[in-house]
């Protein structure tokens, strides 16, 4: 994605704040500067957030469509950063793209009209990058909140925005009593190797095809998918069925997060299975093999992400498995 400014660009001079202005991403140190923002903003709301400078390179480097150095945009003051903004043009595997954009801002800089200036600045970005793209695709901007977020919510349904889909993320808060559930007869599972990367990310895709918002992704998505914090081969559970990866578990175990929150929680990553192999209990074991394992690694909970109107009925089965709902987070759109 391109989209150019001057080195410095004066922003949102209908504010009256002195000397404010907007600028690309230059070089690695303005990671810590971004960073700064984003625990600032997020703590002050009550929100999670957890990762080393390290981590948060690396989860803005491997983030599919994304290019740091055209895609993310600093807001200063007096030379000070003091909010930034992420965009990314996705297509998705409907045929539709979306036009995704995510800002933060200093806890002392609220209220002042900053927030409404940048994802109007954002708008407007993706609006010249869209005017590129097929006339014919459905086309839309997003973006994400979690439910405590409220004055970000009311803004964004101020500017337009409604509220399109929710998620949970569910916490299983003990790992006792894990069901004994045991794979279909025929169904084998092997340590991933790196030469078995490609298959289970191919059979990933192949499986969430049909989810609501997947992405169209590219080859350069499956070299970035190995680069991702916390990615640990050694945690993944991969059933196959002879020479096919037809089922799989991904889970990580984020120390980072971990330290920061005194805890010892897994999480239960992508879960996929293909289509014709649903139904047969492959998830959930691979899922209680996943629980097993965490429990071995000193871990005392798990935790997973989910779609809470996913047709596959993902929602019943983790409840079964022992996970609770403990946040909701609602993706917003606004047609172009």
């Amino acid at each position: 994605m391109l989209a150019t400014l001057e080195p410095t660009t004066t922003f949102a001079p209908e504010l009256g704040i002195k000397e404010l202005t907007v600028r690309h991403w230059r070089d690695d140190a303005d990671y810590a500067a971004m960073l700064r923002v984003l625990y600032a903003d997020k703590h002050s709301q009550g929100m999670e957030e957890a990762a080393t400078l390290q981590e948060f390179r690396a989860q803005l480097e491997t983030l599919p469509a994304m290019n740091v150095a055209t895609d993310a945009f600093l807001v200063e003051q007096t030379g000070s950063v003091i909010a930034y903004q992420t965009i990314r043009r996705v297509p998705e595997a409907d045929g539709a793209i979306r036009y995704a954009h995510h800002g933060f801002v200093l806890p002392e800089w609220k209220g002042r009209g900053i927030g409404r200036a940048m994802i109007r600045h954002s708008e407007n970005v993706l609006r010249a990058v869209a005017a590129k793209d097929s006339p014919a695709a459905p086309k839309f901007l997003q973006t994400f909140v979690q439910s405590v977020q409220t004055e970000l919510i009311h803004l964004l349904e101020q500017e337009g925005y409604a509220p399109t889909r929710y998620f949970y993320e569910m916490l299983r808060p003990h790992l006792e009593n894990i069901p004994p559930y045991e794979l279909p007869q025929e169904i084998q599972v092997r340590p991933a190797q790196p030469e078995h990367y490609r298959a289970i990310w191919d059979a990933m895709l192949e499986a969430f095809q049909e989810h609501w918002g997947e992405e169209d992704h590219t080859d350069q998505d499956f070299e970035r998918w190995l680069k991702r914090p916390h990615c640990d081969p050694t945690l993944w559970h991969i059933a196959w069925d002879s020479n096919r990866v037809v089922s799989m578990v991904i889970n990580q175990i984020d120390s980072t997060a971990n330290a920061q929150y005194k805890r010892q929680r897994g999480f239960t990553e992508e879960i996929a299975t293909l289509k014709a192999y649903r139904g047969r209990g492959i998830a959930q074991a691979l899922i209680a093999r996943g629980l097993r394992q965490f429990v071995e690694r000193g871990m005392t909970e798990a935790a997973l992400d989910v779609d809470a109107d996913n047709e596959t009925g993902a929602l019943r089965l983790y409840e079964k498995l022992g996970y609770q709902p403990i946040k909701t987070f609602i993706a917003y759109r606004k047609a172009l």
